[in-house]
């Protein structure tokens, strides 16, 4: 159980309910047995779940060898067009049948508070996320944008230099044909990754065909063009042949996540998975196999259990690597030495899905747009966003190391103690229990602490910027605070608009805006490095820069009686040297490069407030206005015993009126503008009060002092 923000993941439906493929597709499952034929009547059905809502699979299988199948489940909360009997390849683009999301399911924002995980990280934007699929989606870039558009995410294009698409060789062409099963599942990835690591660069490598030959291909090609992580969201049952492309998935250096699988542990109802076994390539030992989970909010509690469907199994081709089979536990799975899946887990469970956009139909007359979708194939570019996040590998040769040296870390891993994804005599490799199991791993990473390298440092609190972002101030560096002692630390201040991107020579602990950042926001990036490694940490972005040029937004009160005070708020008013209301100078104090405190000034009537400052003036669009004041006197000067007549706004039939301090010697009414007051004896030079008791109370004086 985690408290608000935190995560977890898990499916209770029941194994004695058949998971049947929905419809035809192109991906193979390798059925290399033939009881694989006695169930091929299953292709046409969709897969049943425990729950309320059915699910379909985006591939279908195939008895042909060496090839893989996508991952990826559609919930069907929308109508669903007649399923053809072959392989569909729709060329064009059919129009959108679901406009908008549907309610209730997966966004960034609510994927982000389930994990923990911050938008943006120092790194994310150095990480380039690989995804590799099977034949072409033409509207990847497209629906992304609409992804984005649609949940408020900073832009991944081509044009911006955040997405790129290449075939299997690394080339711009050609790219294979289009194939809508393939397509979903392109969506599903690309989106989730960049839902994951917002400032991550997407590279989607797109093989040929669903042969394992080509996928292996475009791995090794995402590697060449410096992918920091890999996503590979399909899989087949292990054969022997498959194990010399295993290198393929050999990438020193890289994160490589891998997809578990979406039919349990040896489920019979799958005809994909009549052996034991793992799927490839989820069983490699270079690789993070990241298995299946359900993730349920209640009250802003987040929590899991593992996901039926969630694939999971003892390698028959490949041992498990030192830092998998030492960890606690390793041996209930009932794997002895061979290499055990899942490593970690995510959300995979349909029925507590994620949002996707895809125009591209899967088969003619299938819905498109917006779809609620599962699977590992969803778990899988979410673990490799959130390696994004972190900085990838750091330096580490199997980044899977990394997450095997924080088991048991409850900060770092939320450990999933509930669910099964099959039957395994007692074993824990078809059961979630506490500790390591075969369906979620390690369980599921909470935040990025579970990414961090032994020993380099970690924040322990960010860094802030102190002071006003507009063109011309300054702005401080608050330093943050590290464990692990780091022997130094270095500072970069950042400019910001989709992303954020380094200030030349901006390294000092204070920056001066410029007119180069009105508009933009500033972030402080702050680095510390040990002996181990390095860490970097952001800070909240202020902003964006103000012009050095003032500009007025309003003011308050906007009527009151002179004397009193207003605030004049805007912008780049810290160089302020007149203010005036009306024609009339007006006395001020600056609060603040957007706050100016205003004295009324005596005489004011009705007028815009005007500032002027060293670089230019600003005026506002509406008028102050006066409730009570003293505009003019007459005549001046006068004897003692005169009649002196008062002109004004808010003069009521109680108001008393003083000379220097001295009452008058009488005072008449004349309306709400006017009175007539007799000048007392014995006063000397200066201004003339009227006073109301009754609103609009209070004592205003004339503009200029009244002489005797």
């Amino acid at each position: 159980m985690r408290t608000k923000g935190e995560c977890g993941a898990g499916n209770r439906a029941r194994r004695g309910t058949p998971r049947r493929i929905a419809k035809p597709g192109r991906a193979a499952c390798l059925m290399v047995v033939a009881a694989a034929l006695a169930l091929a009547t299953l292709a046409l059905a969709p897969v049943a779940f425990a729950a309320r809502v059915p699910a379909r699979r985006a591939c279908r299988g195939s008895s042909a060898p060496s090839h893989a199948r996508c991952l990826a489940m559609r919930l069907l909360v929308e109508p669903q067009g007649a399923q053809p009997a072959a392989a569909a390849r729709p060329q064009r683009p059919a129009a959108v049948t679901a406009a908008k999301p549907f309610p209730g399911f997966l966004t960034p924002e609510r994927l982000h508070a389930a994990y923990a995980l911050p938008n943006e990280t120092a790194a994310g934007s150095t990480q380039t996320i690989a995804i590799v699929d099977a034949f072409n989606d033409p509207s990847a870039e497209a629906d992304l944008g609409v992804y984005d558009k649609t949940f408020g995410l900073p832009a991944c294009t081509a044009e911006n230099g955040c997405f790129r698409k290449v075939n299997e060789n690394g080339e711009a062409s050609p790219l294979p044909p289009t194939e809508g099963e393939w397509a979903s599942e392109i969506s599903i990835d690309v989106q989730m990754a960049h839902s994951t690591c917002q400032s991550c660069h997407i590279l989607l490598v797109e093989a040929q065909t669903e042969e394992f030959s080509d996928l292996a291909q475009g791995v090794d090609s995402a590697a060449k063009l410096g992918a920091s992580e890999i996503s590979n969201s399909y899989g087949g049952t292990e054969e022997p042949s498959l194990s010399k492309l295993e290198s393929s998935y050999n990438h020193p250096g890289v994160a490589v996540t891998v997809s578990s699988g979406d039919c349990g542990y040896i489920d019979k109802a799958c005809p994909e998975e009549l052996s034991v076994g793992t799927e490839f390539p989820a069983g490699s030992p270079h690789v993070v196999a990241v298995g299946g989970t359900s993730l349920k909010e209640s009250g802003g509690v987040w929590t899991s259990t593992a996901w039926s469907g969630g694939g999971s199994g003892c390698s028959q081709l490949f041992t498990a690597q030192l830092w998998e089979s030492s960890v606690a536990n390793y041996s209930a799975t009932g794997c002895d030495s061979a290499r055990g899946v899942a490593d970690v887990a995510a959300i995979g469970d349909p029925e507590t899905g994620v949002d996707v956009f895809d125009s591209t139909p899967e088969f003619p007359g299938a819905a498109t747009g917006w779809g609620v979708w599962g699977g590992t194939s969803v778990a899988s570019p979410i673990v490799a966003g959130e390696f994004g996040l972190a900085g990838g590998a750091q330096d580490v040769a199997y980044p899977a190391a990394t997450l095997y040296a924080h088991a048991g870390e409850p900060s770092a891993l939320y450990d999933v103690t509930s669910g099964s994804n099959g039957e395994c005599a007692g074993a824990t490799i078809c059961t979630a229990v506490p500790g390591f199991d075969g369906p979620t791993g390690l369980g599921s990473p909470l935040g990025l602490r579970a990414f961090a390298v032994a020993g380099t440092p970690t924040s322990a609190t960010r860094p802030a910027i102190k002071g006003y972002p507009e063109q011309g101030l300054t702005l401080e560096a608050v330093a943050g605070t590290w464990t692990g002692s780091p022997s130094s630390e270095s500072l970069q201040w950042e400019r910001c608009a989709v992303g954020c991107q380094p200030i030349a020579g901006a390294t000092g602990p204070t920056y001066t805006a410029t007119s180069e950042d009105v508009g933009h926001q500033i972030r402080l990036r702050e680095g510390a490095f040990n002996t181990t490694g390095s860490s970097y940490e952001d800070s909240a972005a202020v902003g964006p820069v103000a012009s050095d040029v003032p500009s007025v937004s309003g003011f308050s009160p906007s009527s009151a009686i002179t004397g009193s005070t207003m605030i004049v708020t805007g912008s780049a008013l810290d160089s302020t040297s007149q203010v005036k209301v009306g024609a009339l100078d007006a006395a001020f104090a600056v609060v603040s490069p957007t706050e100016l405190e205003v004295t009324v000034p005596d005489g004011a009537s009705k007028g815009k407030v005007l500032v002027t400052t060293a670089h230019g003036s600003a005026t506002t669009k509406s008028k102050f206005t006066a409730t009570f004041s003293i505009t003019s006197f007459a005549p001046q000067p006068a004897a003692a015993g005169s009649k002196v007549t008062i002109k004004g706004i808010g003069f009521t039939p109680s108001s008393t009126v003083s000379f220097d301090g001295t009452p008058a010697a009488a005072v008449s009414y004349l309306s709400p503008k006017k009175l007539k007051a007799v000048v007392p004896g014995g006063i000397g030079t200066g201004p003339i009060t009227v006073t109301n008791t009754v609103s609009p109370a209070g004592t205003v004086s004339s503009p200029g002092s009244f002489t005797p």
